[in-house]
């Protein structure tokens, strides 16, 4: 099994909803740091067309890269979503993963954990709202697109794999993020050990921990975790991506960096992202399992 890495374009939100960079320029860079491909979000490609997307996807074959697609949240069922509105938005964003060349397309749930706490009957009815706009999606899904849902900041892992288990594993898989547990207080790599045998493809990203003191420092009011580029801070990588590599599955691994620490006007990217693939490349080369071999 080989992992590829490439850059999610949520790298570059900020300064793309701001129209400070371009997603034309945003694959020049990439391409420059070493990417192999480019996770495009269906936010970042409203308002281009067919013959649009159609240049993009040129550009980035020209630069040795392919597209993969990312799209949206389903939608909340306490909000007064519907299973046939979800199943919709999954149909829109699996046309648009063919027109790319995508093999899958990434959706997520809707909701925040955190929101929903302490109200584990307004979580279950989250999980079964995913379960049925996934089943009436994947009954329509004629596309080459795999559907996968991220491991969010939502579901526990148990809770995932009851959704995959309900819906049909030959009908969807999980887009696994290896940070994304902490959001529901698990364990990172046991639920990467537990939800790896079901992914294909996934995120990378870190995290720090910053305290928040009284005036006098005393003592703390709390802590924050914050999200940052891989190597950037305490995630323990090498054991997440090995435990990534353990499956030991024929097919290639689509790692895509996740870089939510962006802010408009600060063009950071290149330099941090080449930080991250020196990180993870060292990582990967010390894997048992990981195939040095290319995408062809």
């Amino acid at each position: 099994m080989a992992i590829r890495l490439g850059v999610d374009t949520l790298c570059y939100h900020c300064r793309l909803v701001e129209k400070e960079i371009s997603l034309a320029e945003v694959i020049d860079e990439v391409a420059g740091v070493g990417a192999e491909f480019v996770q495009l979000n269906a936010l970042h490609l409203e308002g281009y067309g067919q013959h649009g997307l159609d240049e993009l996807r040129r550009r980035a074959q020209d630069r040795g890269m392919f597209f993969t697609l990312a799209g949206d949240f389903l939608g909340r069922a306490a909000h007064g979503a519907t299973v046939e509105e979800g199943a919709e938005r999954v149909a829109g964003w699996l046309t648009l993963a063919e027109r790319l060349g995508s093999p899958y397309m990434r959706c997520a749930s809707g909701f925040y954990r955190q929101e929903l706490q302490g109200r584990p009957d307004l979580i279950a009815r989250e999980q079964r709202f995913v379960i049925e706009v996934l089943r009436r999606s994947a009954e329509r899904n004629d596309s080459q697109a795999q559907i996968l849902l991220e491991n969010h900041s939502d579901f526990t892992p148990e809770e995932y794999i009851g959704i995959i288990d309900a819906v049909g594993q030959s009908a969807v898989g999980v887009f696994l993020d290896v940070i994304n547990p902490i959001s529901v207080m698990a364990d990172p790599l046991e639920t990467v050990q537990a939800l790896a045998p079901l992914a294909p493809a996934g995120h990378v990203k870190d995290y720090r921990m910053v305290s928040n003191y009284v005036p006098d420092r005393f003592h703390r009011t709390g802590f924050e975790i914050q999200w940052c580029y891989p190597g950037e801070g305490v995630a323990d990588l090498p054991e997440l991506l090995g435990a990534i590599a353990a499956v030991g599955r024929e097919e290639d691994y689509l790692l895509s960096i996740e870089g939510l620490d962006n802010r408009a006007g600060v063009a950071d990217q290149a330099e941090r992202l080449k930080g991250s693939f020196a990180v993870l490349g060292s990582i990967l080369a010390g894997l048992p399992n990981h195939d040095e071999q290319k995408v062809s």
